[in-house]
């Protein structure tokens, strides 16, 4: 058994969310083999409360507020310099010196085996970490993901914003890489992106995946076939984003040719702009505590994600009820499907619009592909399995502590990173060496 300090930026129970849902399942691997210490940021939105549940999984957890969510001066001040500044805004606004006190006293008394940094931006600290082997988890390409954002912007301001962000966020990205000892990747294409930004250095595919036993195929009898469904808060921009190209030029594509249709958008609603001509269309169902009703009802799951990066887990609980989906190929990303074997891939709204009519007009192949989905989620994407790969790599990781020397991620840190320090600055990177560059 191993000591395990793991650190990450929100709290990760209850697995409301994406970030949530694969922190947790992959917290709870290790904490039934290791001796964890959970480090976490607390969200101004969320309910100290749920890390009761987390204490009965890890040997100890405590809690940071987020110092950027203090007050909106804090905010302002944190936004400005990340704009005027080398370190990008995400990740200047998850430094704190609550947080570098808690990392030193948790290795001053603990000795850590292995440090677990849960999300990009938490590599900052990566200077306090000292010779302790430390794995990065990124649950997306981060400068990848604000690139893609940077040409979605509607605005010149976003699009200049984040094209700046991108920049910024390629540059630490790399560095991280270069600087850790392990890797992690939610998908292949993840991977190699990241591979090729650390040099070299060893990148793990640890996928995201689904509880097979609580997302699982069930009947229902208020079943509509017109009915569409998608899945996801508004408050993330990958959601908005799609679901406004839907709504504008999708959905009134699908309506000419099925008048009765209609689309339940479960999640939290804010900030979407639903023409006026659909709106006795669209039921919005705000935050749930289960969607399961809601997906199972439906006849269509869609995802017409146009920007993102990592791995879709909405696709593979939809997968994993048997649901008949239809998706952008950016919203299947990661995941390994087929085209009109596991679900239909489709980007241009004519296309798509066809796809989900399709869909509808033919359940036979609706149920066609919700089946072979399932068998796929099933073979490859139960935590469970993935959880056991985490745990191989950790002990990989481990083992090569203590087996012949060869450069770690400490050395970069010992070579570029000032102990005592969250700056990056002394390690040098080039443009070129970034993801972003696709």
């Amino acid at each position: 058994m191993a000591t395990v300090l793991f650190a990450t930026t929100r709290i990760p129970f209850p697995p409301w969310e994406g970030h949530q849902i694969r922190t947790y399942n992959l917290l709870k691997s290790v904490s039934g083999v290791h001796d964890v210490h959970l480090i976490s940021f607390v969200r101004k939105d969320e309910d100290r409360a749920h890390a009761e549940h987390l204490r009965g999984i890890c040997a100890s957890v405590e809690l940071v507020e987020i110092p950027a969510e203090q007050n909106p001066q804090q905010f302002v001040s944190t936004l400005l310099k990340g704009m005027l500044f080398e370190k990008a805004y995400v990740v200047r606004k998850y430094f704190s010196p609550r947080m570098v006190e808690k990392i030193q006293q948790h290795i001053s008394q603990l000795s850590p085996d292995l440090i677990h940094l849960d999300m990009l931006p938490l590599a900052q600290y990566l200077p306090f970490c000292g010779e302790i082997p430390v794995i990065l988890n990124e649950h997306n390409v981060e400068s990848l993901l604000a690139r893609r954002r940077s040409g979605n912007g509607h605005t010149v301001f976003s699009r200049s914003f984040f094209s700046s962000q991108a920049k910024k966020l390629c540059r630490f990205e790399a560095w991280a890489c270069r600087s850790v000892d392990q890797v992690l990747a939610c998908s292949r294409e993840d991977a190699v992106a990241l591979r090729e930004m650390g040099g070299g250095r060893s990148v793990e595919v640890i996928a995201n995946g689904v509880d097979i036993g609580y997302f699982r195929p069930r009947q229902v009898p208020d079943y509509d076939r017109y009915n569409m469904v998608f899945v996801g808060g508004m408050g993330w921009f990958p959601n908005r984003d799609g679901m406004e190209f839907f709504l504008h030029k999708v959905m009134p594509l699908v309506c000419r040719q099925v008048p009765q249709a209609t689309c339940t958008i479960v999640g939290k609603a804010d900030g979407l702009h639903i023409p006026t001509r659909l709106v006795s269309r669209i039921r919005l169902t705000g935050f749930v505590e289960d969607l399961r009703p809601w997906v199972q009802r439906a006849g269509v799951y869609i995802i017409p994600l146009q920007v993102g990066s990592g791995t879709r887990l909405k696709l593979l609980e939809a997968m994993a009820m048997a649901k008949p989906v239809v998706s952008t190929a950016i919203g299947c990303e990661g995941v390994e499907v087929e085209h009109n074997k596991h679900l239909l891939i489709a980007d241009k709204p004519e296309e798509m619009a066809n796809a989900i009519v399709q869909l509808m007009r033919d359940p036979g192949l609706a149920a066609q592909l919700g089946q072979q989905a399932f068998r796929r989620a099933v073979e490859r994407y139960d935590w469970k399995v993935l959880g056991d790969r985490l745990l191989g790599v950790y002990q990989s990781v481990l083992q090569r502590k203590s087996g012949p020397r060869s450069e770690s991620g400490s050395d970069v840190r010992a070579r570029y990173g000032k102990r005592g320090s969250s700056s990056f600055h002394d390690f040098e990177v080039h443009d070129e060496d970034c993801a972003t560059k696709n």
